[in-house]
């Protein structure tokens, strides 16, 4: 009886969980149905711009509904990243979660081009435009992304923690909860785009630097 019981709370929880974090951007800066911004999304469905249960890119999220940036982007080049020995020499083009991330935040791509076709009711691409969070396509001087964060690249550098032992701040270590699947640093390693409900959207609270000196040991 106590174990049937403890399956339907689990079955509860669990069946909720999607509704909190429907709850979480309602209102937030990723909510384009709020007055102002419901241009960008004529539709009144507070998910569709990134997600969508039929139609999707297969290659790219789990239903994926966004229409993912085609830009070629100028991405960093720290002195560190320019030395041999870093086993990270160069910065690749965005990959991955940061991709996905960058086809809004890139200042460029339309922000209601999702569904395969532009929504709204202008039908005219809409894009960020001098907005805050307009990276652009100069990622010079942004913290690299899509680049894999080993224990190799731990040694190497002697200022970040290895992150197959390191604690995440999140109950794993590391390379468990920060890391994308190809153990690379991502877009979503800092940023929880479903929470705004902490520090930028961070996956932590930033004060102390805590965020920061999570992975890099200073």
């Amino acid at each position: 009886m106590k174990l049937k019981k403890l399956v339907l709370i689990s079955s509860i929880i669990l069946g909720l969980t999607p509704l909190c974090r429907g709850q979480q951007i309602r209102g937030s800066h990723h909510d384009f149905t709020t007055s102002g911004k419901a241009t960008y999304n004529s539709t009144g469905e507070l998910c569709i711009v990134c997600h969508a249960p039929h139609g999707t890119d297969p290659t790219a999220v789990p239903l994926w509904n966004h229409n993912t940036t085609n830009k070629s982007f100028n991405t960093y080049i720290g002195y560190k990243f320019s030395l041999p020995n870093m086993g990270a020499s160069t910065i690749s083009q965005p990959d991955g979660a940061s991709k996905l991330c960058l086809s809004c935040h890139d200042g460029v791509s339309a922000i209601n081009q999702f569904g395969g076709k532009f929504q709204g009711p202008s039908g005219t691409a809409q894009t960020l435009g001098n907005h805050a969070s307009n990276l652009g396509t100069n990622l010079t001087g942004t913290h690299p992304i899509s680049f894999v964060y080993n224990t190799t690249l731990a040694t190497n550098d002697g200022a970040l923690k290895d992150p197959s032992t390191a604690a995440s701040g999140l109950g794993g270590t590391i390379q468990q909860d920060l890391l994308d699947i190809n153990g690379k640093v991502q877009c979503p390693t800092c940023h929880e785009v479903h929470d705004p409900t902490i520090f930028l959207f961070g996956r932590m609270s930033n004060a102390g630097s805590a965020l920061c000196l999570t992975c890099h040991n200073k």
